[in-house]
């Protein structure tokens, strides 16, 4: 078995971060995933970041173990291969601007009379109407409108540095699907859901993020905001996290590091440490100046304080525990050459390595998808011209680019 989604097929008509990380983890459990792209381009993702022979690395991540077809839909026949593909697909997921698949032809409402069974999910940044529905969305946009930016930094709102709302919105369309599937079972039909990004940052952030605007009304007994509870400390080589929620353990930090902090009015108690959260800070920095991370966190971790190490990004993959995990992989990909990254955090029974293939190259498994359907070989003749033809206008735009 390749995966607890073996045998279900994945239709994805998306772009960048937050469809294809929903398509991926999908593909991660098993599911045949197909990536429709356009013509000539394809995800503009293939083109962002770190990249190496035309291939970038987060489009290298995010769209391993699937396959890549090329439809142009202002094509009647890559319609018709479309409607064809509909009808052997569990699922299709797709975050174009809301309207533009009923423009397209390609709405729930007309595929459904193709596949009743049909899990159809369209991902939006704000949602399929109202008055932020057709804005073009960016990751931070959502960081802004949920709070997040606001809440980083004392002194102006600032951005996370990473499009962490994108990608939570993949995981939680990810988990959607299984559970539509699952209701499938018992019903027979599928659905339609519409998964917004800004919904989906308040659903994730919200237990601890909103626990002081949860509680409506008088006599609500605050306790700060858990993000304060938490702080990073200078070492001489680096910077540790520690955790000091305990007056135990504060006390047991400064017994080891023979400091006189626990006798200190401001940190003698969990209550007072968050409110002179910065002094701690500049008193810790100052304990901690001239002894190494390692040893810090040797200490601590015999005494049972809660530490870490801080890891930079280039330390990340020397991590003893990340390599104790193998919780990372390291390949060589036929096109971008050896890379690294994450494995599942997941692994089933009867699974085996769940990276069955590369990302793929634009359209290259064109007529591997388009003979399963039994599509005519005249006509994947004539598809392979149209895209030979569109490799040679590519060719000639990126020459006269670089020119």
């Amino acid at each position: 078995m390749s995966g607890p989604l073996d045998s279900y097929r994945v239709v994805e008509l998306t772009s960048t971060v937050s469809g294809p990380i929903a398509g991926m983890i999908l593909a991660d459990q098993g599911a045949d995933v197909i990536k429709i792209e356009p013509p000539m381009i394809g995800d503009l993702a293939r083109y962002m970041g770190s990249s190496r022979n035309g291939m970038g690395a987060m489009y290298a991540v995010l769209n391993r173990n699937k396959r890549s077809l090329v439809l142009d839909f202002k094509e009647a026949s890559d319609k018709n291969i479309f409607s064809k593909l509909i009808q052997t697909a569990d699922v299709l997921i797709e975050n174009y601007r809301p309207g533009v698949v009923k423009k397209l032809g390609i709405d729930y409402d007309t595929l459904r009379v193709l596949r009743p069974e049909l899990i159809y999910v369209s991902i939006s940044g704000y949602g399929q109407t109202g008055p932020y529905s057709n804005r073009r969305v960016y990751d931070p946009l959502i960081q802004a409108s949920s709070g997040t930016a606001a809440e980083q930094s004392k002194s102006r709102p600032t951005n996370v540095r990473t499009v962490m709302f994108d990608k939570v919105t993949g995981f939680t369309a990810a988990q959607a699907i299984t559970a539509a599937l699952l209701q499938r079972v018992k019903t027979g039909f599928g659905q339609y859901i519409p998964i917004s990004m800004l919904a989906s940052a308040l659903y994730y952030q919200w237990p601890d993020f909103m626990w002081s605007h949860t509680l409506l009304g008088e006599g609500v007994n605050h306790a700060g905001e858990l993000a304060d509870y938490f702080q990073v400390y200078k070492a001489k080589d680096g910077y540790v996290a520690v955790i000091l929620v305990s007056d135990e353990h504060f006390r047991i930090l400064c017994e080891l590091f023979g400091s006189e902090l626990i006798d200190d009015p401001r940190f003698s108690s969990f209550p007072s440490r968050i409110i002179n959260a910065d002094e701690l800070r500049s008193a810790l920095d100052a304990v901690f100046s001239e002894a190494l991370v390692d040893d810090i966190c040797k200490q601590l971790d015999v005494n049972n304080v809660p530490c870490s190490r801080v890891n930079t990004l280039e330390d990340i993959h020397r991590d003893e525990q990340v390599i104790h995990e193998e919780a990372l992989v390291e390949i060589d990909h036929p096109v971008a050459g050896p890379m690294r990254f994450a494995s599942t955090p997941f692994q089933f029974t009867g699974q085996g390595n769940f990276l069955k293939s590369h990302a793929a190259t634009l359209g290259e498994h064109n007529r591997e998808i388009l003979l399963e359907l039994d599509v005519p070989e005249m006509e994947i003749k004539k598809a392979e011209e149209r895209e030979r033809l569109n490799r040679e206008k590519m060719a000639d735009f990126n020459l006269s680019q670089a020119k």
